[in-house]
């Protein structure tokens, strides 16, 4: 649902849907991951982009700590474990979850995406 498709084709009909996603651009704005990335890139990032990085970050701070296979399990398994990443603090849950709060965006009229609507943060 979280994709440019859902704006095209949805149009009108979707305006006011609420979906929940990974990330959000516009609502990261506490982080320099954005800014930098547009610096970089010349647009924004999509969620995958975020992730990626995050989980890139997460294996950078787990080799440091282990340099090997058992030693990263071991590092981000440990509860003390945190990464800087693109949405803040990366952390796991003792079940080897993410430890994120999920973004809520909504569908509104806008001019983002290009097609007339975009999903936007719900703060």
């Amino acid at each position: 649902m979280y994709s440019p498709t859902t704006l095209e084709e949805a149009g009108a009909v979707g305006e006011g849907m609420v979906v929940a996603v990974p990330w959000h651009v516009q609502a990261q704005s506490q982080t320099s991951f954005p800014q930098t990335s547009l610096q970089l890139w010349g647009g924004d990032v999509n969620w995958r982009t975020a992730m990626t990085y995050d989980a890139a970050q997460a294996l950078i701070a787990g080799l440091s700590q282990g340099p090997s296979r058992t030693g990263v399990q071991q590092a981000l398994r440990a509860s003390g474990f945190a990464a800087d990443g693109a949405t803040g603090k990366v952390s796991f849950l003792p079940s080897g979850d993410r430890n994120q709060a999920v973004q809520l965006v909504t569908v509104q009229a806008g001019p983002r995406s290009g097609f007339g609507f975009d999903f936007v943060p719900i703060p």
